[in-house]
């Protein structure tokens, strides 16, 4: 990491007096999809149970994945509770209950990006997700992740302009290849949570302190 980054970091770990902070939080849907949208902006079908359903043609998707639940900052989302500084709050990972009824294991992402939508980040899951079985998946917010994939210059000054700007969640998959048109495949979604790790942002914020004196 250079100098620059490091300032931009540490800009970053200061910026909690004024930013807003995230606490940890967990969307349950218990009562309705809570601003949550499909991929294409409709509204979610909400099961009395307490879980959020959207059902796509996985033929449709792009080269950059398919999304198929967005909590957008526009939409008020889970009432904001996911919106603000991820990185002085210490928010290092976001998981979530899914489970779809494709015949095959899915590829999912979780993208993370400002209110504007942009710049913003992508990681991967190592694993596919198995058919018809609910499955909790964790996605860690480290630009050292080998599955993190940065929408612009890569590096921590990226990564931190995104992480103190958080405002919207987006569920992607990576469409199988071969599909046929009119492969609709359902996708439940629930538990969606974000968890700060104990200490891990003042270990940031020392660590880059201490590069930054080593570079003057």
């Amino acid at each position: 990491m250079n100098l620059r980054a490091a300032i931009i970091g540490l800009a970053a770990c200061s910026a909690g007096a004024s930013a807003q902070l995230v606490t940890p939080f967990t969307e349950t849907f218990d009562d309705s999809a809570q601003g949550w949208l499909s991929g294409s902006f409709a509204p979610l079908t909400h099961d009395a149970s307490g879980f959020v359903t959207s059902t796509v043609d996985i033929s449709a998707g792009g080269p950059f994945g398919l999304t198929l639940f967005r909590g957008h900052d526009d939409f008020d989302a889970s009432g904001d509770a996911f919106v603000g500084d991820y990185l002085s709050s210490g928010i290092t990972t976001i998981s979530f209950d899914i489970r779809h009824d494709y015949s095959e294991s899915l590829d999912f992402a979780l993208r993370v990006a400002t209110p504007l939508n942009s710049p913003g980040f992508a990681i991967e899951l190592s694993d596919a997700v198995a058919a018809g079985v609910w499955t909790t998946v964790t996605f860690e917010l480290d630009p050292n992740n080998p599955l993190y994939t940065p929408e612009g210059p890569p590096g921590f000054g990226f990564f931190a302009g995104v992480m103190t700007d958080v405002g919207n969640l987006q569920v992607s998959l990576t469409p199988p290849d071969g599909l046929g048109a009119g492969t609709f495949v359902t996708f439940d979604l629930d538990n969606v949570s974000v968890t700060p790790a104990p200490g891990a942002i003042s270990s940031i914020c020392v660590g880059l302190l201490a590069m930054s004196r080593r570079r003057r």
